[in-house]
């Protein structure tokens, strides 16, 4: 799969063509190159537009790793690998794993906001330079990472207008606060005068982008003279608010506290406190973490507000449309310093994550598990500040344990299963005693080790957490350390085993009298060892029961999988309608949480139903999209371990190459995984339509070569690479803005042209010409 994790533009890119095109030219000549310069000089969108001007030079694509938020030089590898998605094997370290990949693959890799880790980054780009010969390397920083072939290139501010009465000042300054004073005022049309002021505070500015950005936005209050004189007016003394730096660092200094001194001392109290936060946050996180000593709960949301208006905050939206919050790193680096009682803060943020994390597991385990998801959507950053303050506060390590054993749901259910483990580990080693929060991550742990393929050390964990439990007497972790050690003998293949130790945590937890989705998934567990036993009227059995519990309370996680496993027996009864029903019923539910664990496992199922009704071309293609979902899961066990399955899984593809020949069927694999999401999602969902594909190969005509293509034309060929990414007609037509008759003429031309007879056929020949033209590059 092509990587792209470059970060969206939320704003147009103004200027910098020339610093654009001799960052372009550096990575071509150099390996490594670090864009240097202080912060707000624009590094990051700099590097990033390069990256993106650059990202079809790589056939591996473009990782964009954001390091501000990791504060432990140990932790580089595991987020570069954790942004790439990378699958890493039991035993091997982050490191290797992340070397391993980038050895075998032609890709750019932008690390951003490297300041802070700057000598670990250096060793890091220094072993990847040298085990993996084809990745380039782009860094952001203040200063170089100080190995041997690393080219520095200086990012300068803004080309600011000369100072002349008879010309109106123009360039990337002048250009960048007009964009961004329009985006503030969308009739904001300044005369000459008005232009010339303009041009003077760029200038006092310095071109400095984050400073521009921040004056222009005052556009809504002030007209640009107003600006300019309260800039003069305070400009000399805010530039000593950091003399020890480089004068640079002054301006930089000088523009964010020259925001600073234009706020309210209550909006600049808000500010500081929200230094604490790392990453992104919502309102009731701001009300909760900093009302009180003199700002209320009701004061924040409109002091939030004015620090939005003055492009001190960033508004953002989640995923499911809530609106967050964010400081810029050097906005944030600037309140932390500022910030008289910083440790204060820290703690009330800590106990605000906390108490998120215990709600959210008393939530997520009956019907508020979307609302649990949205919740601390977007809040890992935070969560794992929260975390890293309790560990290394000695008084605060047995509150650390607490919450990270129980933010168990939002570690699986939202795919953050290696943060998971990490603080897992590190909670147990600082946290020793037998507890019942010990107990509980323990289990946690080793439910989540299976879940990666470790399952000796998934063993070893929860068997001591039943030592732990039976010690202190307590029953659920027992229950659940059973039920998990079930699926651990599972995967070893002992399913007589399996089958007794999950029918006794099914009993546990209905002995308890307090049923949750755990019980639910134990249904699930139960059902999909009897399918592997080939036992279906059992599993039909255990499903029913759990789906009967599921609906009963709302629940919607453990029903996802309990809608899988009926889906898989379904699959194994010879209802292929039934089957593919109930599993596009759960991807419905996993999608809403996050659980791209569960829909890369239905969409596995899929593939298997296709290619038993006919539709060998659909099957190849979801084969594809399942493995471009599984690749993003970080080091998941295959089918939960079950060899049957795999077996399945490869019968399926053998079929499917068979009936279409390798290179129709290696073209439908590559559009499927390369589909971006919410496209793969739809497909994973459509009804197919037309009747299934002949079960015979269809004979392959010749193709044009590569040297062929002027035959199409330019409209042509756009189309056809759309075709090899899985586009329908509807899809195409609605991309180029088009009408459907006139997509299908341009097929219709596009078949004629190249003698060919089926889509697939052109996909394909796309798919080899841009492999090709990859690999001539």
């Amino acid at each position: 799969m092509k990587l792209n994790t470059l970060p969206p533009d939320l704003t147009n890119f103004v200027g910098r063509r020339r610093e654009v095109m001799h960052v372009k030219d550096a990575i071509r000549t150099s390996r490594l190159v670090t864009l240097t310069g202080p912060g707000g000089v624009g590094k990051t969108r700099l590097g990033t537009e390069a990256a993106r001007r650059l990202a079809g030079e790589f056939s591996g694509g473009v990782a964009f790793v954001e390091l501000a938020e990791v504060t432990n030089p140990d932790h580089i590898a595991l987020a570069i690998a954790e942004t790439m998605r990378l699958r890493i094997e039991s035993g091997i370290s982050p490191l290797d794993a992340l070397c391993g990949y980038l050895s075998t693959h032609r890709l750019l890799l932008l690390l951003d906001n490297c300041e802070h880790l700057a000598p670990a980054c250096g060793r890091l780009v220094r072993l990847i330079m040298r085990r993996a010969p084809h990745v380039g390397v782009l860094a952001t920083s203040r200063e170089p990472l100080g190995i041997l072939g690393e080219l520095t290139w200086n990012v300068p501010p803004l080309k600011l207008p000369r100072d002349s009465a008879e010309t109106l000042p123009e360039g990337d300054a002048v250009d960048l606060f007009l964009a961004r004073a329009r985006s503030a005022m969308s009739d904001f049309t300044p005369g000459a005068d008005e232009l010339h002021s303009i041009g003077r505070l760029c200038r006092h500015l310095d071109g400095m982008p984050l400073a521009i950005e921040l004056a222009a936005v005052r556009i809504r209050s002030f007209s640009v003279d107003q600006i300019l004189s309260q800039k003069m007016a305070l400009f000399d003394v805010l530039k000593v608010g950091n003399r020890a730096g480089p004068a640079r660092h002054q301006t930089l200094w000088a523009a964010i506290h020259w925001s600073y001194e234009l706020s309210s001392p209550d909006e600049r109290a808000l500010w500081e406190r929200l230094a604490v936060f790392s990453g992104s946050f919502d309102l009731q996180a701001v009300e909760q973490v900093c009302a009180g000593d003199g700002i209320t709960a009701s004061d924040v949301v409109s002091l939030l507000g004015d620090l939005v208006e003055k492009s001190v905050v960033t508004r953002t939206e989640g995923r499911a449309g809530g609106r967050r919050y964010r400081l810029l790193e050097s906005i944030r680096m600037f309140g932390l310093e500022l910030c008289g009682s910083v440790e204060v803060w820290r703690r009330r943020h800590r106990d605000y994550y906390l108490q998120l994390a215990e709600q959210s597991e008393r939530s997520s385990l009956w019907d508020r598990q979307l609302e649990t998801v949205q919740r601390l959507e977007g809040s890992l950053g935070n969560i794992r500040a929260a975390l890293e303050y309790s560990f290394t506060h000695p008084a605060e390590r047995l509150l650390g344990l607490r919450m990270t054993a129980a933010l168990w749901f939002y570690w699986n259910a939202c795919g953050h299963l290696q943060d998971g483990c990490h603080w897992l580990r590190r909670a147990l080693v600082e946290n020793p005693d037998p507890s019942a929060d010990r107990a509980k991550a323990l289990w946690v742990l080793g439910w989540f080790e299976m879940l990666r393929g470790n399952n000796a050390a998934a063993r070893e964990n929860l068997d001591e957490c039943r030592s732990v439990a039976d010690e202190i007497e307590d029953e659920t972790a027992s229950i659940c350390a059973i039920q998990f050690r079930g699926t651990v003998e599972q995967i070893d293949g002992d399913f007589a085993h399996a089958l007794d130790l999950l029918e006794a945590a099914r009993k546990g937890h209905e002995r308890s009298g307090q049923p949750s989705a755990l019980s639910i998934l134990c249904g699930a567990q139960l059902a999909f060892v009897h399918c592997l036993t080939g036992e279906v009227d059992k599993a039909l059995q255990a499903c029913d029961l759990a789906l009967a519990q599921g609906a009963l309370h709302a629940e919607r996680w453990a029903t996802s999988w309990v809608l899988w496993a009926r889906g898989l027996t379904e699959h194994l009864r010879g209802d292929l309608a039934s089957s593919t029903s109930l599993l596009r019923d759960s991807i419905d539910l996993k999608r809403s949480l996050g659980d791209w664990l569960g829909v890369t496992m239905c969409v596995e199922i899929l593939a298997w139903n296709a290619v038993d009704t006919g539709w060998s071309a659909r099957a190849a293609r979801l084969l594809g999209i399942g493995r471009m979902l599984h690749g993003s899961m970080g080091g998941m066990t295959p089918l939960f371990g079950a060899s049957a399955l795999v077996e399945k899984r490869d019968v399926c593809e053998a079929r499917a190459r068979l009936e279409l020949g390798d290179e129709i069927f290696d073209a439908e694999y590559a559009a499927g995984h390369h589909l971006e999401l919410p496209a793969a999602l739809h497909f994973a969902l459509e009804e197919p339509s037309g009747e299934p594909e002949p079960t015979e190969p269809e004979p392959t005509r010749p193709a044009p070569t590569a040297d062929r293509e002027e035959v199409l034309t330019a409209r042509e060929l756009q189309i056809s690479r759309l075709i090899a990414a899985g586009l329908r007609n509807s899809d195409i037509a609605e991309s180029l803005t088009i009408s459907r008759r006139t997509v299908e003429g341009h097929v219709n031309r596009i078949l004629a042209k190249l003698n060919f007879r089926s889509r697939a056929q052109v996909a394909a020949w796309m798919t080899r010409r841009q492999f090709d033209l990859q690999r001539t590059r």
